[in-house]
């Protein structure tokens, strides 16, 4: 837990989301945020205790409507049941879940809007994070 807190302090330095171009770099841009572990850190509901450990993931084609669009992303979660690591969300045997995302068209630059949900991780990101004694 404390690792976390640690963790996420750091991670609130970076900036959550970047305009970008198009709708598939604004989507691309903030996976890679995430999955980094960019959003371990809520800016109104403080610190997140627990993040789903995330080991792949897929994006389906986006979705457009004028200036919002919607995007599936699937993430294959990490089995949790060997895990000694109170930060993950329970997945004892991994599994898969879709997450809707969506991006608008804000001042002809296109962003993600951020959720309040729990965030997921790239596995081999927090492993390195708390390794490196974050």
């Amino acid at each position: 837990m404390k690792n976390l807190i640690i963790l996420a302090a750091l991670c609130a330095a970076f900036t959550a989301q970047a305009a970008e171009a198009t709708p598939q770099a604004a989507l691309d841009q903030f996976l890679k945020f995430e999955l980094d572990g960019g959003r371990l850190h809520n800016d109104t509901e403080g610190y997140y205790e627990q993040v789903h450990l995330v080991d792949g993931w897929k994006t389906d084609a986006l979705n457009c409507d004028g200036a919002r669009c919607k995007a599936t992303v699937t993430f294959t979660y990490t089995p949790t049941a060997k895990l000694d690591m109170e930060q993950a969300v329970p997945h004892p045997t991994g599994g898969t879940a879709q997450v809707e995302y969506v991006v608008q068209q804000k001042g002809g630059q296109w962003q993600v809007e951020a959720g309040k949900d729990t965030p997921h991780v790239s596995r081999v990101a927090l492993e390195k994070m708390l390794k490196e004694g974050l």
